[in-house]
């Protein structure tokens, strides 16, 4: 099997990898202030220490970043890979339904 394959069944087996590509991706130009982040996201699906236990390997991965507002408000958003890689994964759960 391809490492590539196993490195991103190995990624979306983790709690919050998932989670936070959604998140990303739902909110209005796929990024947020990191507080209304967290909020929504404990809100709507799951808990904040799951997000922390994938934050590492999403900016590893280049799939999220961090950027200040004008307002010096820090915010997370997708990468253009992150908003690949999501619609990917939504591509395919369309053709498994």
């Amino acid at each position: 099997m391809n490492a590539m394959v196993i490195k991103l069944h190995e990624y979306m087996k983790k709690r919050g990898f998932s989670e936070t590509l959604q998140t990303l991706y739902s909110a209005k130009d796929h990024k947020m202030p990191q507080k209304a982040f967290f909020e929504r996201f404990e809100k709507e699906q799951s808990y904040y220490n799951a997000y922390l236990l994938v934050k590492d390997i999403l900016l590893d991965q280049n799939l999220i970043k961090f950027e200040l507002d004008e307002n010096i408000n820090k915010v997370i958003g997708l990468t253009e890979k992150g908003k690949t890689i999501f619609s990917k994964i939504l591509e395919i759960e369309e053709l498994l339904s």
